[in-house]
């Protein structure tokens, strides 16, 4: 029972979060595009790449979250903490952590593509931190 109200009141916030944030977003935009355009001092990397890195993180996590068990039984991952599946983590940071911790896999070489360490510098400084600390106390 505990879990379907955790359901509702997560479905409740998306139903009321979505206009909300995508009406902020649209509004801070524009506004933020006309005031600089005013100025004439807009620079694409101060508004619009973070605004593109923003899309890509909330679609990399929403992948890793809908896909975790998949790419977990797929990659045959074994240790119970560095797992696909978490809403907050990259597919790429996962990754790495699991090429650190485990194994090498058919993905973070294919991933490569993306850079010759892309997994391993996906990794943030508090997944490290995180991970270590887990990994150390076994």
């Amino acid at each position: 029972m505990k879990t379907v109200l955790k359901l509702l009141l997560e479905i409740g916030f998306m139903i009321i979060g979505i206009p909300i944030f995508l009406t902020l977003f649209v509004v801070g935009f524009f506004y933020t595009l006309g005031k600089h355009l005013i100025k004439w001092d807009y620079k694409v990397s101060r508004q619009f790449i973070p605004i593109l890195r923003s899309i890509n993180l909330v679609f990399d996590g929403l992948a890793n979250a809908g896909a975790g068990e998949l790419l977990n039984d797929t990659l045959k991952i074994k240790n119970e903490h560095a797992r696909y599946g978490k809403w907050y983590e990259t597919i790429s940071a996962v990754t790495g952590l699991i090429k650190l911790y485990e194994k090498d896999t058919w993905l973070r070489r294919f991933l490569k593509i993306l850079g010759k360490n892309h997994c391993e510098e996906a990794i943030t400084e508090m997944q490290v931190y995180y991970y270590n600390n887990i990994f150390t106390k076994r």
